[in-house]
């Protein structure tokens, strides 16, 4: 069984326990809260703890031969102020492939897809 399923069954376990003090042993209500509290952090701080394990430990290693090789990074170009009207120009880069776009191009001309604008 997972872990996360194994945390989740306690959890469903201890709230019934802990109904089941409020309503039956009303003056153990003061002890059971505390319990519930550090149940919670115990089942966050494991839910967590199970979550950075998991990482693969080669994330810094080579990409695979067929992978393909990130995009060099490129400078970012301030979008246009808006005129006095209030409406946005046009997005000055391609939303598909992220190459510039020239000025008034409809048409990306790395991709071929539709410049699109913000307004």
């Amino acid at each position: 069984m997972h872990r996360r399923a194994l945390l989740l069954l306690v959890g469903a376990a201890v709230i019934v326990a802990t109904m089941v003090v409020w309503i039956r042993y009303p003056s153990y209500s003061g002890y059971v809260v505390y319990l519930l509290l550090a149940w919670i952090v115990v089942s966050v701080s494991l839910n967590w703890s199970s979550r950075a394990t998991a990482r693969p430990a080669t994330a810094s290693a080579a990409p695979a031969s067929g992978a393909r090789a990130p995009l060099p990074s490129a400078p970012r170009v301030a979008a246009p102020a808006s005129g006095a009207s209030g409406t946005p120009g046009p997005i000055p880069f391609c939303i598909y492939c992220a190459s510039d776009l020239p000025a008034g191009a409809t048409r990306c001309p790395a991709c071929g897809h539709a410049a699109p604008s913000l307004g």
